[in-house]
């Protein structure tokens, strides 16, 4: 009897424990997915303009969240993976465009953000920017695209992107999740 009790024992033991175990086993540690489809490389975006802002975005348990953040790039710094270098030179005075937010997920696995909100200010002084997006999954998982940008003065632009095929005339509630 004692015999059956320890091995009843050892058994639920085990068990737990394989449980325990199999749970570090679903850790997520795979990165979001990031199709950045506008602004595209070498966009020419005009002062006092609004942006077409385009993405695509996928992860395999939950987005968290993502942020949009453009500086100018008048230093010639660089960016490499999830860090960027500044190379130290002199500027005239200038009043350099600066954007920084970040919008909520909710925790889907995909979705198509596309918006206009962010607006150039329309005394930005016009030369080279980088635009950032990094998209964080729920588990803290993140992925970073960079653009190179140029931004214009008014009517010298490209739009950023001329080959999309929607209609501009919408709100911000006609994509699949409100941003």
């Amino acid at each position: 009897m004692k015999k059956i009790q320890y091995l009843a024992v050892v058994s639920i033991a085990s068990l737990f424990a394989f449980t325990s175990c199999s749970s570090d086993d679903n850790t997520d540690t795979q990165k979001p997915v990031v199709d950045l489809v506008a602004p595209k490389e070498g966009s020419k975006l005009e002062a006092g303009k609004d942006i077409h802002f385009d993405m695509l975005v996928s992860d395999n348990e939950g987005l968290g969240s993502y942020n949009v953040d453009i500086h100018n790039n008048f230093d010639g710094h660089g960016h490499s993976g999830d860090n960027h270098t500044h190379a130290i030179k002199a500027v005239v005075e200038t009043k350099p465009f600066a954007y920084n937010n970040t919008w909520d997920l909710g925790g889907v696995k995909n979705d198509q953000i596309h918006h206009h909100e962010i607006v150039i200010a329309a005394d930005a002084t016009p030369g080279k920017y980088h635009f950032a997006v990094k998209v964080l999954d729920k588990a803290g998982n993140q992925t970073m695209v960079f653009r190179n940008i140029e931004i214009v003065p008014s009517g010298e632009g490209d739009g950023g992107d001329h080959d999309h095929d929607h209609d501009h005339d919408h709100d911000h509630d006609d994509h699949d999740h409100a941003h």
